[in-house]
């Protein structure tokens, strides 16, 4: 059974034809001929979440995770807004998702008809494509939506960004037919890639090799196979540093993973000492503010940005001194750059050979080379911070978070909650490389992190944990509200009882009265039980060190049912220990 619409039809064996098969439907009753269309024909996997919101997100950590587009439908008026943050994080996180919005036919919009609003291009701000398609089933109506659906969806997968899709229905909605009346053109598009000519980069070269000091470092970022191996041969030369963060999916011995541990407290001429002659980007969205004002205020001689996450009329200038934008795929460039090309008769080869550098003779004028200089400032802040946190004997956020992170079980995948929970997991120095961790830092919102990261567990054939702070689980809880969710998914939900990280950053000379603080702080003594109780999940709280030591020796093994585990540290004053740590 199928819905008789054919526009319908025409998408759903578009899809089918570009393996595009996972459905997140929302509920409602003008998007009923997709409803009925996916839900009944096998190929597609459909998945019915009733907040839009929720929804969104959802979509979003299944295709973090499957690595293609997902689908998200709703029905018209309001329910299409509540996909917009979703729609931006995806934007900026690059990450592919397909919006198909029912509406309303075009001639009764504003004449005072219910859930009725304008739709068209209403995400155009943050989307590949923005596409309207016409009721019109007549030859010419059919092939000029296929055209248009084609082109869409292949920007979606092209681009690895969200589209918007805005189909108007008029009524009746639920007439079904037995057979399909479509036979869709499936264009294809085939990903080309693009290497460097090598007279182009002449310059830069030069620049980069007579450089002493170069600073690689790596954002938000979802590296190819090979980029791991390459900056691992890159990081062997002693007048390179790699820093990479928890978002880059880059970690190990060779790369500087806590960039806050090392810099929070440095001194500025310590800084203009260390700091690069030029700085190679990778990635957007870096977390470390510090590392973001030192490198504006006293800036390198040389930027370069290489990535194609924006649109190249759009320059990622972040530190207001880029000299150079490279929009190409960061492996393609590393392997052009550094490696030894080779024409032949019709192409391009890659010959596999080290970067071509010296260790012996690099930076042969330096008293020291500028790795060491890392390296050892590296050595004195872990042993100054590993004796603190020894010393340290209260049950706050950062003794807990440190202790949960070194017990996040091997070959899993770790989901982080906004704001503090991501910024503590950025001063962890052993991060597991067999443990994969997400945030949602494309627009860092605290909304959407559990839905996302119930999205991922879906889809994921490892153990997903999600470790949350308060206010944005309970922000998000409308999450739970979800039948799909697997029995090995955890949260471990943080409560110190409210938004603790501004009283870390509100400077006390701003002298905020106590009472004027809740607008910025959200203080509160929920607890997640009741709404664990409401979704049949296992919960459990404690509130000191020993109680989870045993709760977590137990906590991931085989359940029958989802569980959350509620840490509560609101006896401790966790703004000042975590300002300890970091200035002590």
């Amino acid at each position: 059974m199928f819905s008789n619409k054919k526009v319908v039809q025409s998408l759903g064996e578009i899809l089918i034809a570009k393996s595009i098969l996972d459905i997140i439907i929302s509920p409602g009753s003008r998007n009923a001929p997709i409803i009925i269309h996916f839900t009944q024909h096998m190929s597609f996997h459909t998945y019915s979440i009733v907040d839009e919101r929720c929804a969104g997100f959802f979509a979003l950590g299944i295709s973090q995770q499957i690595k293609k587009p997902v689908v998200l439908s709703c029905t018209s008026g309001s329910a299409v807004v509540n996909y917009y943050p979703a729609i931006t994080e995806a934007f900026y996180q690059n990450i592919p998702l397909i919006c198909l919005t029912a509406d309303r036919p075009k001639e009764i919009i504003d004449v005072f008809e219910g859930q009725t609003i304008h739709q068209e291009n209403i995400f155009k701000n943050h989307v590949a494509t923005s596409i309207q398609l016409t009721e019109d089933e007549s030859k010419l109506g059919l092939w000029y939506n296929e055209r248009l659906i084609n082109e869409s969806i292949n920007q979606c997968i092209l681009k690895k960004k969200p589209i918007h899709i805005n189909i108007p229905f008029s009524e009746p909605l639920y007439e079904t037919t037995d057979y399909l009346q479509v036979k869709p053109k499936i264009i294809k598009t085939i990903p080309v890639k693009n290497y460097i000519d090598e007279n182009q980069y002449k310059k830069e070269r030069e620049i980069w090799k007579k450089s002493k000091k170069k600073m690689i470092l790596l954002g938000l970022f979802h590296p190819e196979k090979n980029m791991k191996k390459i900056l691992i041969n890159l990081s062997m030369d002693p007048s390179i540093v790699i820093f990479t963060e928890t978002t880059s999916h880059i970690h190990g011995k060779f790369f500087f993973s806590s960039i806050d541990q090392l810099i929070f407290n440095i001194k500025s001429k310590e800084w203009i000492q260390l700091k690069p002659n030029i700085l190679l980007t990778v990635g957007i969205n870096i977390l470390s503010k510090k590392i973001k004002f030192y490198l504006r205020k006293y800036p390198p001689m040389y930027h370069w940005h290489i990535g194609v996450e924006n649109n190249q009329n759009h320059y990622p200038d972040t530190y207001y001194r880029l000299t150079t934008y490279w929009p190409i795929k960061p492996e393609t460039f590393f392997q052009s750059f550094f490696y030894y090309s080779k024409k032949t008769n019709s192409n391009r080869r890659i010959i596999n050979k080290k970067p071509n550098f010296n260790p012996n003779n690099s930076s042969k004028s330096c008293k020291s080379y500028y790795r060491s200089q890392w390296e050892i400032l590296r050595k004195f802040k872990i042993k100054k911070q590993n004796f603190f946190l020894k010393k340290e004997k209260s049950f706050s956020d950062i003794q807990v978070l440190f202790f949960i992170f070194k017990s996040i079980p091997n070959n899993s995948i770790l989901q982080l909650g906004n704001s503090t929970i991501i910024r503590y997991y950025q001063l962890f120095n052993k991060k597991k490389d067999s443990v994969q961790s997400y945030c949602n830092r494309g627009t860092s919102g605290i909304d959407g992190c559990v839905s996302t990261a119930i999205g991922a567990s879906v889809c994921s054939k490892k153990r997903v944990t999600l470790i949350i702070g308060d206010i944005s689980f309970f922000y998000d809880s409308n999450a739970l509200w979800n039948n799909y969710i697997p029995n090995n998914f955890r949260i471990i939900l943080i409560n110190n009882g409210g938004g603790n990280i501004f009283r870390f950053f509100l400077n006390k000379k701003m002298n905020i009265p106590e009472k004027k603080f809740d607008f910025f702080e959200t203080k509160h003594s929920f607890t997640a039980e009741n709404i664990c109780e409401m979704h049949h999940w296992k919960y459990e709280k404690v509130s000191e060190k020993s109680t989870l030591i045993k709760s977590l020796f137990y906590f991931w093994k085989k359940s029958d049912i989802p569980r959350l585990l509620e840490i509560n540290t609101k006896k401790s004053n966790n703004a000042e220990t975590l300002k300890k740590y970091l200035f002590h």
